[in-house]
């Protein structure tokens, strides 16, 4: 994985520069529909200035230069990583134990949380860590995504943002039922006014009743 988001593409990803403008608008179109989730980015001063580090550093000792590009996820993870991976070495030490045994080590990063770089980092006791989400809608005037609510791993919390809301395709006002209402192969539907069986058997209703009317006056 690489350590960068470009943020044209994570806030307009139905935008390509070399494409032309009939294009570019026919797919930003199609994404109306679409709703996406990424691994929540904290808002907070030390995580700024965390980002900032890691751009001063890319530039510093690799010459690559970050521009418009945000620092992907997956590095303030590795970072929070290693912090977790400390702490359970710092106890194992202080309780004269072995490093040798990784399968203690192991088990003193579950079940326990943690400052990170990210805000609070909470490991169950499988190991697995809650992990917060963000779902970014497009919105229809801009034709940017942004965040309209976030899934919060540890208390399961789903959380609007104050202020915005999903933009629905084709302005519904709400989500898409879940089943069609003509069924997913148009089952539901009938094609005719009236279905077949009502038609055979309002003819033959028909030709019984005239039948009975010309028997009437032949036998009178």
């Amino acid at each position: 994985m690489g350590g960068l988001i470009c943020t044209n593409e994570s806030r307009r990803p139905w935008y390509r520069e070399k494409d032309s403008d009939a294009t570019n608008q026919k797919a930003r179109k199609a994404y109306e529909a679409l709703l996406t989730v990424t691994a929540r980015i904290p808002v907070t001063a030390e995580y700024a200035e965390f980002s900032r580090g890691v751009k001063n550093f890319s530039q510093q000792y690799f010459g690559k230069p970050y521009g418009k590009e945000e620092v992907n996820t997956y590095v303030t993870a590795f970072h929070d990583a290693v912090i977790l991976y400390s702490l359970a070495v710092n106890e194992t030490l202080k309780e004269g134990l072995s490093l040798k045994n990784g399968t203690l080590v192991t088990q003193k990063m579950w079940n326990r949380t943690f400052e990170g770089i990210t805000g609070n980092v909470s490991i169950n006791e499988k190991g697995d860590r809650f992990v917060d989400y963000s779902l970014l809608d497009m919105e229809p005037e801009t034709g940017i995504y942004e965040v309209v609510a976030n899934y919060y791993g540890v208390s399961q919390q789903f959380v609007d943002i104050p202020g915005k809301h999903i933009h629905w395709a084709g302005n519904k006002g709400g989500p898409p039922s879940d089943v069609p209402t003509c069924g997913f192969d148009g089952s539901l539907c009938s094609d005719e006014l009236f279905p077949q069986y009502v038609i055979v058997t309002s003819v033959l209703s028909s030709v019984v009743v005239v039948f009975i009317i010309m028997s009437f006056f032949i036998y009178r």
